[in-house]
């Protein structure tokens, strides 16, 4: 396809995925659960209703989170979502089952009544306005391995909040309960310094001996829970409270003058951010704080569940079944590199498939993984990943993501779409990803940005932070046409290019824009760019002024 053709579908064909379409922030059923790079529901949903019509097949063969999935079921399609990622399945499936709201209500109520007064005890401390020795700490600040703030609770003199200093006594209180601990996931993560784990670390690490208490408590009464829905439920609940009561959650200080000088705030509470970084200031927040505070949020999930999923959409168990209905989704633990679907039967494809080294899922699942009980299927991850214990390089990812795209080829209908939603700062990252939609047969036909929900602080922050991803949309063809892209090693032509950029964008542009308009326009040629040259030219020939990039040389 040449540019101008690329061009045309740009500016004419994807109108309507532009027009007024901001990215969505998460809420309802997609805020009930912490995952990775989930992607705006509401531009998923303008690219199914684009490419598919009611009642047509759409498969995402690394749902994640499920959002494809859900929209799609929404949108009256039916849905296949399959991932490797176990917590990613139940996550999804989450996503699309109904529960009886009262039911769930009353037998959360009586979870409550049962399991607070017992996880509590774990907390209790003396109040120092009414010597109330069953008050009930709710947060404590750890300065490395010692607290030094308790905030608590006392129902007798009615204090919501009282702030005092750390005793002796609190650390042993969290770190030598007198309740024994029923459960310990002893599951040892997989050493990689790209997610902060050290060799030697094991998930309960993560938690102090008091909270590891709480948890195995709460999970051991859900376990007991006779109706299976609810059940899924709050253990779904108990895994998206797990982050808050880790020791994960950083302490936020906004800094303020006080007598001419910048002096650090009062303590709030910050959240796990990716990896599995325990800060040298952090917070450990009472479990079953955690727990409620997390059910409120997959209450309001749930509630939007029963009015945007049809009831009429079964959940299938097989292909089969899900071809046999009219509404319907089969959702599934498997690789994408073996859907076990019938040739020709799929009239879309929407995946996010892992960029690189950007994120190893199963490697930051495995606290949820662990104590869920599920097995990782480590040998079949399309990733590439910085542990030593695995043999995950660009190779192995870029053998498996080529099979990967040779199934979704297969199992797409002539002439259907299939779109990938994508972005690396690799070189050979992205050589890979684009050869293996090319060579598996399709032809690409746009490439559009797609906005993030939410920007992390790293990402706001850093100078080559990639703010977007991109959305390489193909067409399968028959009979198919193999090619390859390869890197343009002009250095002129892409100093020529990037002026002309900054020309046409006089206030000057952030690197991920530039990275955008450039590959957007390289990649149909078959002649792309290097990330690492645009990068190197953009530091070596151009200004970079309060975060974006301008035209005036460095001289």
């Amino acid at each position: 396809m040449s540019t101008g053709q690329l061009s045309f579908l740009q500016d004419i064909g994807m109108k309507d995925l532009k027009k007024d379409k901001l990215p969505k922030t998460y809420k309802g059923i997609y805020a009930m659960h912490k995952y990775w790079s989930k992607k705006p529901y509401n531009l998923v949903a303008d690219y199914i209703k684009r490419f598919s019509s009611p009642g047509d097949i759409v498969l995402d063969s690394f749902c994640g989170s499920g959002v494809t999935v859900v929209e799609s079921v929404r949108l009256g399609r039916r849905a296949i979502g399959i991932d490797i990622n176990p917590v990613a399945v139940f996550i999804t499936r989450m996503g699309l089952s109904h529960v009886d709201i009262q039911d769930l209500r009353r037998t959360f109520a009586n979870l409550k009544l049962e399991m607070q007064p017992i996880i509590d005890r774990l907390y209790h401390t003396e109040c120092l306005n009414c010597h109330n020795p069953s008050a009930v700490v709710t947060h404590t600040i750890w300065e490395e391995d010692n607290p030094k703030e308790v905030w608590y609770r006392c129902s007798q003199c009615r204090t919501r909040k009282a702030i005092r200093e750390a005793y002796q006594k609190d650390a042993k209180a969290a770190l030598e309960p007198a309740n024994t601990l029923r459960r310990t996931p002893l599951t040892q993560l997989l050493e990689n310094s790209r997610v902060n784990v050290k060799a030697g670390t094991y998930v309960s690490d993560l938690f102090t001996k008091r909270a590891l208490v709480g948890l195995s408590l709460l999970l051991e009464r859900i376990e007991q829970i006779q109706d299976q829905e609810i059940k899924s439920v709050l253990k779904f609940c108990f895994t998206g409270a797990l982050p808050q009561a880790s020791n994960m959650v950083f302490v936020i200080r906004r800094r303020g003058k006080q007598g001419g000088e910048q002096k650090a705030g009062k303590a709030e509470v910050g959240s796990w951010v990716i990896g599995y970084w325990v800060p040298s200031e952090h917070f450990e927040i009472n479990v079953w704080r955690c727990f409620e505070n997390r059910f409120k949020r997959i209450l309001r999930g749930k509630r939007e569940i029963n009015q945007v999923i049809p009831t009429s959409a079964i959940q299938c168990s097989d292909f089969e079944q899900l071809d046999q209905v009219e509404r319907g989704y089969w959702i599934k633990t498997g690789t994408a590199t073996s859907l076990k679907i019938p040739s020709g039967t799929v009239d879309y494809v929407l995946v996010d498939p892992p960029h690189g080294n950007r994120i190893p899922y199963l490697e930051l699942s495995l606290m949820w993984n662990s104590w869920l009980g599920f097995e990782s299927n480590w040998e079949d991850e399309i990733v590439i990943s910085a542990s030593p214990e695995r043999q995950k390089d660009e190779d192995d990812y870029r053998k498996r993501l080529a099979a990967a795209f040779r199934e979704i080829w297969r199992v797409l209908g002539d002439g259907r779409y299939a779109s990938i939603v994508f972005n690396s700062l690799s070189d050979d990252t992205w050589l890979s990803l684009l050869n293996s939609c090319l060579e598996a047969g399709f032809e690409i036909v746009d490439i559009q940005p797609l906005d993030y929900s939410a920007h992390s602080v790293i990402q706001d922050t850093r100078k080559q932070a990639l703010k977007t991803d991109l959305v390489i949309t193909c067409q399968k063809r028959v009979p198919k046409q193999v090619r390859r892209v390869h890197f343009d090693g002009s250095e002129l032509e892409l100093v020529r290019r990037l002026s002309d950029y900054l020309v046409h964008h006089p206030e000057g542009a952030e690197t991920y824009q530039i990275l955008n308009a450039l590959l957007v326009s390289s990649i149909p040629t078959g002649s792309v760019y290097r990330v690492s040259s645009i990068l190197d030219i953009l530091e070596d020939k151009f200004k970079f002024v309060q975060g974006r990039w301008c035209l005036e040389s460095k001289g």
